[in-house]
């Protein structure tokens, strides 16, 4: 594909460029095909960057450039400057600015953004950010998911904030599910999960290695997370799967265990591992359960093969209610 639209650069050095470069991003951003809300969303990540740049390094360059890529399009943002560097940790809290000013925070550029990267500069001293926001269709062509799937959540006993999180989200011929457990309990693990939650659902159209990586800056300034994802490809026949952390997994068909799983170590919000993707066929009377460490590990389908024919939220409800820990 040939783009139209060509890329422009513009150096950062006070307010008025500032605004320039945003207004700039925001026209590009229209001529791409991003809409109303989007065009916002790319314009605020622009002025955000550049702020940072007179903040942080006093003069520095912002470039958009037009990207295609997997028959996707969208808009890559760059911000290099040659400044003494800033605490990633602290930048990406919202609101937040170890310049002393009121900033909307890298966290947010992380999630208004597909793609976000803090590169160092090899050659001298600086900053480089590279983010990429791709255009998305969100509909699903009047496809209907063939799937069934059930949730059961619940704080902690005596607890009011629930430190687990769930998604389920269909996405043109393929629906993704996931199970997100914040560290600990309580508040600020709720908060944790909710970080990651978030994320998964502004982004699930993303691979799943950006999703986990996204996920990871997202909770930086929390607690952390553990987290399994699971996207279905109607298509195919097929699911991806990937885990950091102890959510546990269970596949089964016919009362045999259909697959196994690769789960690495690590908490997301603490530099976690890249997991391990992989990839299993998926058929008719396939079963598929994730949980948190909520309820025991010691249970086999067999013991709930009476429930095959109840509706996958009933199956979930007597899972937890025979399995729970604190049961």
């Amino acid at each position: 594909m040939t783009f139209q639209v060509e890329s422009q650069y513009m150096v950062v050095s006070n307010a008025a460029e500032v605004i320039a470069i945003r207004r700039i991003a925001k026209a590009m951003a229209q001529d791409i095909g991003f809409d109303e809300r989007e065009r916002e969303e790319i314009s605020l990540v622009v002025s955000e960057l550049a702020s940072n740049i007179i903040k942080y390094a006093q003069r520095g360059v912002i470039t958009l450039t037009p990207v295609c890529s997997q028959h996707r399009e969208g808009l890559m943002i760059e911000s290099e400057d040659d400044g003494d560097g800033f605490n990633e940790h602290i930048a990406m809290q919202d609101g937040v600015s170890t310049a002393g000013t009121l900033g909307m925070g890298l966290g947010a550029v992380n999630r208004l953004m597909d793609e976000f990267d803090i590169l160092a500069r090899e050659d001298r001293a600086g900053t480089r950010i590279v983010c990429k926001r791709w255009l998305h269709d969100n509909s699903n062509h009047g496809q209907q998911c063939p799937f069934e799937f059930g949730v059961f959540s619940r704080p902690k006993p005596n607890e009011t904030a629930n430190g687990d999180s769930f998604i389920i989200k269909h996405i043109r011929g393929a629906t993704l599910v996931g199970v997100i457990d914040g560290v600990g309990h309580g508040e600020l693990a709720s908060h944790a999960a909710n970080a990651a939650r978030q994320y998964v659902e502004r982004h699930c159209e993303s691979p799943l290695l950006d999703i986990f990586r996204g996920v990871d800056r997202a909770c930086s300034a929390t607690r952390g997370v553990v987290m399994a994802l699971a996207v279905f490809d109607w298509t195919q026949g097929i699911f991806r799967f990937a885990s950091v952390g102890n959510i546990e997994v269970k596949a089964f068909n016919d009362n045999r265990d259909k697959s196994k799983f690769i789960i690495r170590r690590g908490i997301f919000g603490n530099h976690a591992p890249q997991p391990m993707i992989t990839e299993n066929k998926w058929h008719s009377g396939d079963m598929l359960a994730l949980h948190s460490d909520g309820i025991s590990t010691h249970w086999h389908w067999h013991d709930f093969a009476h429930y095959a024919s109840h509706p996958a939220q009933v199956i979930a409800e007597q899972i937890y209610n025979v399995t729970q820990k604190d049961h």
